[in-house]
């Protein structure tokens, strides 16, 4: 039922213009339906407010006058809906409640009629009670109770018209206040519907806007009826539907008492079943406020579309929104996904939702083979492949948790992200007072074909929810998550230090000039240092970082030290480092012993480009504790020469050999390039391909199906896309630098594999790749190939392996055993292709070293003779000479002609460097 009345204010805005719904003569019951939001109305306004009572009843109009003692207001035109019964004796209300039948509504099931006051027999309840009158027996319950979003009657009658709606028996006080032809009704499930069904049972009701071909309305809304004050841990849940032809979007606002309105929830693409369920966060509210579902039309707004266009709502309830609500333990929240979502929830904001899987994924050379739990158990993932597209996301949302506490708490679990094409994974924080979202960890492209956990310390002292997010990032990008566990407290420590909780007992040391920075988010400087940490990927982390600045000095140093370690810890220390500006200074990383000594273990200079890069030294043997000790070094007064470092580790496993990379442990300090010029990763696998007929069945390091190596998946893009690979910085060196590297290129449809060799100043300029220095194309039989190449450069530099996807699938590309070492390769093919010019050179060469030759032996010839000719004593016996150097006992320096007749072998013989293998240089 509905009351309209126009009215008009003047006065002060503490003055209260009020509606409300009255069953007792006393007044003592009064509900309040509607409050006036505006003071200064100036001119006739419309108001229409729903209600519903399960007795005799009248609509009061109370006005309070504010501070001023001064105003005016005036009451017109008051109107009622059909549904209401008039009383045309307009008799007294009743002292205490009558019995009553259900609320009248058009669509709610048949009853007796209500009876008059004078007839009503007596309410069993105090005058402080409710009456259950739709429940057997007598029941009574505190008023207070009523509206307090907990069903306290045994059928739930204390909560109608409080917000919880199913529909079925009418609109529970919800109302339509749309301006135009489009408007939110109450609709029964049939055949003819969209949807056809209804999410109660299939053949009830639901809410429905329909725009039709041709309207120009952009908006329709359903309005809550008044909600009660609620605690901070309140969510509303409810079941939505959006057709496929909807060029628009459904919202979900919220109106405060005072009238201002937030968008708490925003959806734009239609729903894939017919109905979708989502829970958001209300939060606490100390006053009445109001929920209202829009649906916004774009075709009104400018769309090509001309089907209708349908919205629809159904069974809106109400979570732990009561003041007495508490959350329940930690423990409470954990999750091994064997059985459901446990407490969790899927998200609806976004277009995919987590799906339930046990053994691998159906995309084929990404996500895992088996859960983390047992192997053989379930886990969740998100579908890269196809209908999913790339950017959709989908989203798992907990409970809303308590604050912190002093301590916090641990938010442990375990990912997996595989593949060619792998988006990105983030953990959210999600407050609702204030409503915001913080980004606390996130983890992009490939990391491996491995469970990986992660920890994340949560501090945040306010109520709030967990929000894990996966984007999609091309057709080759499963990932997937398992086992969530919350435990209060700081996370455990490990031999990593990530600096998340502090400086894990590292040192400032105080003989040096400055001290490293803990930081998190963009340091100070433009154009220099990380826009956040290596550990999370967020602003929010936190690493150590050397600021620079104009007054800077070359030479000065800050050192940093660890904690000491016992002699027989560790073999091998990792971290990463980020060097990015013009002004860049050197990195060293010391291995320092009890009594002071130190020896430097690594080393790095100058600008390494925006990136972390990836750094390990092998410790040497000692026989005392040690500590490890990062310096930097300044180059001299900039503003551009920031450099940080992160998650330093100890291993006990041994490090390779510097500049080397059999690809057995991880990648060394590879990495796929990313960025717009990338459409998929470099993977680490093992044994043969799952794509048949082509790519390596066994390693090069180990030769068998247990070792690594690096490869491009040939099914995931299309032709001409492009996966890049890139290796540390290298200083320029007068020796040069050998690469050295195997390579398998096999398949009936392989593209092309490139080397490049790329600088500081051609990338400042947009070149991705850099310079050729070695090119091969197509396929090259079922084994690996070894191929080496020598390079000269002027500047600081780095290798660029690039492969390019042939015409269509079936052409995988590897590499394995990487080596880059001072000095030249000797074995190098020509810098250039053959052409006139190296011919002439060539022919010019040999005839040098044919005239040295025989210059050298007549040289020997005449020297023997002249001995010949004063020896008195010659032997009869001469035995045959095998070469002209054994008869004329010549030595020749392996060095000075062996390499030269080396090279000229290798100059002529195919097989030494690949079938068609191509050199490109210009650095000889």
């Amino acid at each position: 039922m509905w009351v309209r009345f126009f009215y008009f204010s003047l006065d002060d805005a503490a003055a209260r213009l009020t509606a409300q719904s009255r069953t007792l003569r006393s007044g003592s019951d009064d509900r309040l339906l509607w409050l006036r939001e505006n003071s200064q109305s100036y001119s006739w306004q419309r108001a229409e407010v729903t209600f519903s009572s399960s007795a005799n009843s009248k609509i009061v109009f109370r006005y309070e006058h504010g501070d001023s003692h001064r105003g005016l207001v005036a009451l017109d035109d008051a109107s009622f809906s059909k549904e209401c019964v008039f009383d045309p004796d307009n008799n007294k209300l009743p002292d205490i409640s009558p019995t009553s039948t259900s609320p009248s509504s058009s669509n709610a099931p048949t009853s007796p009629a209500t009876p008059s006051a004078s007839t009503a027999p007596i309410t069993p309840c105090q005058d402080n009670e409710f009456f259950c009158w739709r429940s057997a027996g007598k029941v009574c319950v505190l008023a207070t109770l009523q509206c307090d979003y907990h069903a306290d009657c045994p059928q739930g009658e204390d909560e109608d018209g409080c917000g919880p709606c199913t529909f079925e028996s009418g609109q529970c006080q919800w109302t339509d206040t749309s301006e135009g032809p489009s408007r939110w009704q109450r609709q029964k499930a049939s055949n003819n519907t969209e949807p056809p069904t209804d999410h109660t049972g299939n053949a009830g009701y639901y809410m429905r806007v329909n725009f039709s071909q041709g309207s120009t309305q952009s908006e329709a809304r359903l309005q809550s009826p008044q909600l009660p004050p609620s605690s901070p841990y309140c969510q509303i849940l409810f079941h939505f539907h959006i057709s496929a032809e909807s060029a628009g979007s459904l919202r979900v606002l919220m109106q405060q008492a005072e009238g201002s309105e937030a968008i708490l929830w925003s959806r734009s693409h239609n729903t894939v079943s017919h109905w979708t369920s989502e829970y958001l966060l209300l939060g606490p509210h100390q006053q009445p406020y109001k929920v209202l579902f829009s649906s916004l039309d774009k075709v009104s707004q400018g769309g090509e579309t001309t089907a209708e266009r349908v919205f629809a709502v159904d069974d809106i309830s109400f979570l732990n929104c009561e003041k007495s609500y508490q959350p329940p333990a930690l423990s409470a929240y954990d999750c091994p996904f064997e059985d459901g979502l446990c407490v969790w929830v899927q998200g609806a904001e976004d277009e995919l939702d987590w799906l339930s899987m046990s053994g691998p994924t159906e995309t084929p050379i990404t996500g895992p083979a088996g859960d983390h739990t047992t192997g053989k158990g379930t886990y969740l993932y998100i579908e890269s492949s196809l209908p999913s597209v790339k950017g959709n996301k989908a989203q798992l949302k907990s409970p809303l948790l308590p604050p912190a506490g002093e301590k916090g708490y641990c938010l442990t679990f375990w990912y997996h992200m595989f593949g060619a094409t792998v988006g990105s994974l983030r953990i959210l924080l999600q407050s609702a007072d204030p409503l915001k979202k913080t980004l606390v960890w996130q983890k992009s492209r490939n990391q491996g074909d491995e469970w990986l956990l992660v920890q994340s310390h949560v501090t945040l002292q306010k109520v709030h929810q967990v929000v894990l997010e996966a984007t999609v990032g091309g057709e080759a990008g499963d990932i997937a998550i398992d086992d969530i566990s919350l435990v209060s407290g700081p996370c455990k420590a490990s031999d990593l230090c990530d600096f998340e909780e502090g400086s894990c007992n590292w040192q400032q040391q105080t003989t040096d000039d400055f001290d490293w920075v803990r930081q998190s988010g963009s340091t100070h400087n433009p154009s220099t240092g990380p826009d956040s940490d290596h550990t999370t990927n967020t602003p929010a982390g936190h690493y150590y970082y050397l600021p620079s600045s104009v007054s800077d000095i070359a030479g000065q140093t800050a050192a940093m030290s660890s904690p000491l370690y016992p002699a027989g810890k560790g073999a091998c220390v990792q971290l990463w480092y980020h060097m990015y500006g013009k002004g860049m200074g050197t990195l060293n990383v010391y291995q320092q012993s009890e009594d002071g000594k130190e020896t430097l273990i690594f080393s790095q200079t100058g600008d390494q480009g925006l990136l972390w890069r990836f750094g390990q030294a092998s410790l040497l043997p000692r026989v005392q504790p040690y500590r490890i000790v990062v310096e930097g070094v300044k180059a001299g007064p900039t503003q551009e020469g920031d450099m940080a470092f992160d998650d330093v580790q100890l291993s006990d496993a041994q490090c390779p050999p510097p500049g080397f990379c059999d690809f057995e442990r991880n990648m060394c300090s590879w990495s796929n390039l990313g960025g717009r010029v990338d459409q998929g990763d470099w993977l680490r696998g093992t044994g043969a391909s799952p794509n048949p007929n082509t790519g390596p069945s066994v390693d090069h390091t180990t030769n068998s199906t247990h070792g690594h190596y690096l490869y491009v998946d040939s099914l995931v893009g299309e032709w001409g896309d492009m996966s890049f690979l890139i290796s540390d910085v290298f200083q320029r060196s007068t020796r040069g630098h050998c690469l050295t590297f195997w390579y398998h290129m096999y398949g009936s449809h392989v593209g092309t594999l490139r080397v490049y060799i790329n600088d500081r100043k051609m990338h400042a300029g947009g070149n991705e790749e850099g310079i050729l220095k070695w090119i091969e194309s197509g396929n090259r039989g079922d084994k690996w190939q070894m191929a080496s190449l020598s390079v000269k450069h002027k500047e600081a530099f780095w290798f660029v392996f690039s492969y390019q996807k042939g015409l269509t699938p079936g052409g995988d590309v590897a590499l394995d055993d990487i080596t880059i070492a001072p000095g030249s390769c000797y074995s190098d093919p020509p810098i250039d292709p053959p052409d006139d010019t190296l011919s002439v050179g060539l022919a010019v060469g040999l005839t040098l070293l044919a005239g040295i030759i025989i210059s050298i032996f007549l040289f020997m010839l005449n020297r023997k003779r002249s001995k010949m000719n004063q020896s008195t004593v010659m032997s009869n016996e001469v035995t045959e000479p095998t070469s002209v150097f054994d008869l004329y006992d010549c030595k020749i320096d392996d060095t000075q002609l062996g390499a030269g007749f080396s090279y000229i072998n290798k100059l002529y013989d195919p097989s030494s460097h690949g079938t068609d293998a191509t050199v490109v240089s210009s650095d000889a």
